[in-house]
């Protein structure tokens, strides 16, 4: 029961504008649906394709892994939302036992899990949750619509 929703065409400057919706199902092809989705509503061209790309599929996949309420027709809502400069992603998903994602201080180098939010925290200018009780919980993050390029070495 997979499907998207994209908003019509309206004028930019009428403040946030939602570049797509899509409802996906709490299980693991579900973030490469996801990349799917974005590079669909911001185009592969997008100067933030990589970053967006990238931080999608970390929230997606610790919404599949970490939503221990999750029932076989449970589902996860992706939103993205062009705000004045920033692209903003919302991940809600059905939630679970009392969480508080944070990025780590340290990942072991050896380590295979763990390194998530420590991605999404370096790619976007602020990222968070709202946990919404037994209606799920809301990861969200902020990225820059235009990065500035990193300089090599």
């Amino acid at each position: 029961m997979d499907s998207v929703v994209r908003p019509e065409e309206k004028d930019m400057d009428a403040g946030p504008e939602v570049l797509g919706e899509a409802f996906l199902k709490l299980e693991p092809a579900s973030a490469a649906q996801a990349r799917g989705y974005i590079s669909t509503w911001i185009g592969g061209d997008h100067p933030a394709y990589e970053n967006v790309v990238l931080v999608t599929s970390e929230l997606v996949t610790n919404a599949i892994v970490h939503s221990s309420r999750g029932r076989p027709h449970d589902l996860i809502l992706l939103t993205l939302t062009r705000m004045a400069d920033l692209l903003h992603m919302e991940v809600l998903d059905p939630g679970g036992t009392a969480w508080e994602p944070r990025s780590p201080e340290a990942v072991p180098d050896d380590g295979e899990r763990g390194r998530g939010l420590a991605i999404v925290g370096e790619i976007s200018r602020r990222w968070g949750v709202h946990d919404h009780g037994p209606l799920g919980r809301t990861v969200w993050c902020d990225v820059d619509d235009t990065p500035a390029e990193r300089p090599c070495g």
